[in-house]
């Protein structure tokens, strides 16, 4: 009899024991419900972004058509229910405001949400990161402001590194290491990379008359390397469509310069631009010559370039942008060979270590611009 009533209290506690873990479960599950679930800022931009690549998607005729910058107000996406209230979605949200950016440049659109919660968080660009590392200096290493209102490196930097897509080596993909040269007058970013494939090009081998060999000429517009950089804007090994749409695509500098030619300006270089825009070019000599500390490099061919210059590297051989003003022959092009500028034939063969230009709205990740911890952009 007394063991038939244990039994029984045994039971009672059980059904008791599972009817309140099932009153907490439910009770968990409803308050899942009606509390919101909080994203860190990065996420909240993630998702906006996101949310801006569905309204475009279900609203077609929506999508910008000609180049240029547009906005989209974050109220037209909670209103589609493309993404919920910010107060739904960030602990802070009812003090923070969004201000969204949509970028067309060619083929390539990004979309860049601005957040703001005061004293909190602040979304910024890269430009503006680099120059907040970078006070403006007037001598010695560091970033130095030119005369149309950029900035540019000089001296031995350490600190101008940045991660930027990613580059096929033998068939490895490995991070696109690239230094940044300069910040424009518009705020884009000019980077030249660290790294290239070991595929050598021409700069141009075509039949040279006065020549009569395939020694090529020396003009950009009718060159091989105007068609080898075009080439690289659909070359998935040279860049992907994250980097794409980060890219802006310039005129380039094409202009003649002299051997004894001293300017570090850029007067010759780009006294002629290109008749089209490229996302992709070469260093030219006076971005090298401007780099260094050194007073004696007085031309492009001086080895005292080299000194006090962070872009000295004896294992790299590019050709430039650059061709040789000269009366002696139309097909003498400029090459960098890691310490100086030479001249030389345009139809040698040899490896494009590219430039190009990062858009000044592109939103600062992470990094310090130092080889280990380089800048990232979203």
């Amino acid at each position: 009899m007394f063991e038939s009533m244990d039994k029984k209290k045994l039971i009672i506690l059980g059904s008791s024991l599972v009817g309140f873990i099932v009153v907490i479960l439910l009770a968990s599950w409803i308050i899942s419900i009606v509390k919101p679930h909080y994203y860190t800022y990065e996420e909240v931009e993630t998702k906006i972004t996101a949310a801006v690549k569905s309204y475009y998607e279900t609203n077609p005729t929506m999508i910008p058509t000609q180049d240029g910058e547009y906005s989209v107000q974050y109220s037209t996406l909670v209103e589609g229910e493309f993404i919920k209230p910010l107060n739904e979605i960030l602990k802070d949200g009812d003090n923070c405001t969004v201000n969204i950016v949509v970028t067309k440049s060619g083929d390539n659109i990004a979309y860049l949400p601005y957040l703001t919660c005061p004293g909190s968080y602040e979304t910024k660009e890269l430009y503006k990161v680099v120059k907040e590392n970078n006070p403006v200096v007037t001598y010695g290493t560091g970033l130095y402001e030119n005369t149309n209102g950029g900035y540019y490196f000089r001296g031995e930097v350490k600190n101008n590194y940045i991660s930027f897509g990613e580059i096929s080596i033998n068939d490895k993909p490995k991070p696109y290491l690239w230094k940044i040269l300069s910040i424009e007058s518009d705020n884009t970013i000019k980077i030249m990379t660290d790294i290239t494939e070991r595929e050598r090009y021409a700069w141009d081998d075509r039949f040279n008359e006065g020549k009569q060999s395939n020694f090529g000429y020396n003009d950009f517009e009718i060159s091989r390397a105007k068609e080898t950089l075009k080439s690289f804007e659909s070359n998935d090994n040279i860049t992907n469509e994250s980097m794409k749409n980060a890219i802006v695509a310039k005129n380039l500098c094409i202009g003649k310069r002299k051997i004894s030619d001293t300017t570090k300006d850029g007067s010759a270089e780009c006294s002629v631009m290109s008749e089209d825009k490229y996302m992709f070019g070469l260093i030219t000599p006076y971005e090298y010559m401007r780099i260094s500390l050194d007073d004696n490099c007085k031309v492009p061919a001086n080895d005292s370039c080299s000194n006090y210059n962070y872009m000295y590297n004896k294992d790299v051989v590019s050709w430039s942008l650059t061709a040789e003003d000269t009366s002696d022959n139309n097909y003498s092009v400029y090459y960098f060979d890691g310490t100086v500028f030479e001249t030389g034939r345009a139809s040698i063969q040899r490896r494009y270590y590219v430039t190009t230009y990062i858009n000044a709205r592109a939103l600062f990740k992470s990094g310090n611009g130092t080889v280990d911890d380089p800048y990232i952009i979203r």
